[in-house]
């Protein structure tokens, strides 16, 4: 489950998802359709285009949840307070 928590991570979601949303438009002909005219190159350029777009997508998506996981972590190491309540006294 996705957990926001920062602003920082509200937008390296929403940075993903866009990445993800133009990707696919780039491969399905809606986005930059002006600037390819029909042929063979510039149909594999889309191509090119809109899978490199989907997988960073993907990447910053997948980076964005492992580093909130990180922070969740150091956050519960950083506060642990079990070595105050030690057993042993010191005299």
């Amino acid at each position: 489950m996705i957990r926001i928590t920062s602003f920082r991570q509200i937008l390296a979601y929403l940075v993903a998802t866009a990445m993800v949303v133009s990707g696919v438009l780039i491969l399905t002909g809606h986005l930059l359709q002006s600037y390819f005219e029909t042929g063979q190159l510039p149909v594999q350029l889309r191509l090119v285009f809109g899978i490199v777009l989907i997988l960073y997508g993907v990447f910053r998506f997948v980076s964005a949840h492992f580093a909130e996981k990180r922070d969740q972590e150091n956050r519960s190491i950083l506060e642990d307070d079990t070595w105050k309540r030690s057993d042993t006294t010191s005299e």
